[in-house]
């Protein structure tokens, strides 16, 4: 049987977290969990009934927790019910390669900057402002940042044709990037230093612009825009960028593949 879920969450997961949703320090733990080994790959998950009586919470935040784990696949369900930490390497060929069924689900990794210009659009980066502080207590959750360290902030525009068309902050751990190097590429301001983004996790969400942001994308205030929201995890499962994007609603697309399979 499994030890108590408590000890696998660590006994402060709750605390962790500041104003964070319950549902989202779960998650977080639970990443931290198959990251380190102490969920390993093959093992069975308790029951959402069960989880969520050994945490003192309600099936639906446990729900909320799994769902993204299971669409990044960390988390396998089982027909019939049931789940289990995922297998990633039986998703791979007997050759190494991804099979069909895999490759029909992943998309790739690109900056918002590589999007547009894979559009044949000429984008130019515009550095807004970048700031060293301390994380907020969801950034230091997501980034398993401890106390007293601090993280680099960057605001960039993203402009096509001179004309803004994505707003992004990027939040990295500070001590472990180089902010010059950063302040020009992130993504290869992480790799230099062994933390290179092998995969992401994004969630869209349709937004009225404040003033700062409208005022920033030369727009009036409460235009419609889409906000992207990214976490990128190295190989091992470390998260090591936070991004939110705030998208023109008349410049961004969101294209998905889909299958009856």
């Amino acid at each position: 049987m499994m030890e108590p879920f408590t000890r696998v969450v660590g006994q402060d997961w709750r605390g962790r977290g500041g104003d964070a949703p319950l549902c989202r320090r779960l998650e977080v733990a639970l990443r931290a969990a198959i990251a380190d080994g102490r969920l390993s790959t093959g093992a069975p998950l308790p029951s959402e009934r069960a989880i969520a009586a050994g945490l003192s919470i309600s099936r639906i935040t446990v729900r909320q927790a799994l769902a993204p784990l299971v669409a990044d696949g960390l988390v396998a369900t089982r027909p019939g019910g049931g789940s289990s930490v995922a297998d990633t390497k039986s998703a791979q060929t007997s050759d190494d390669r991804p099979s069909e069924a895999v490759s029909r689900r992943r998309t790739l990794l690109r900056s918002h900057a590589d999007e547009l210009a894979e559009k044949g659009e000429p984008v130019e980066t515009r550095l807004v402002d970048r700031l060293t502080g301390p994380p907020s207590a969801p950034e230091a959750m997501t980034l398993g940042l401890g106390p007293g360290e601090r993280v680099l902030r960057l605001y960039r525009l993203h402009c096509v044709a001179d004309r803004p068309r994505i707003l992004e902050l990027t939040t990295l751990p500070a001590a472990t990037i180089d902010a010059e190097a950063a302040t020009v590429s992130p993504a290869e301001a992480l790799a230099g230093v062994g933390l290179a983004a092998a995969r992401a996790v994004e969630r869209f969400r349709a937004v009225a612009l404040g003033a700062v942001e409208a005022g920033l994308m030369e727009l009036p205030e409460g235009t419609p825009a889409m906000r992207v929201e990214r976490v990128s995890y190295t190989a091992g499962g470390r998260a090591v960028e936070i991004s939110r994007a705030f998208c023109r609603g008349d410049g961004y697309e969101v294209v998905a593949a889909l299958s009856a399979e």
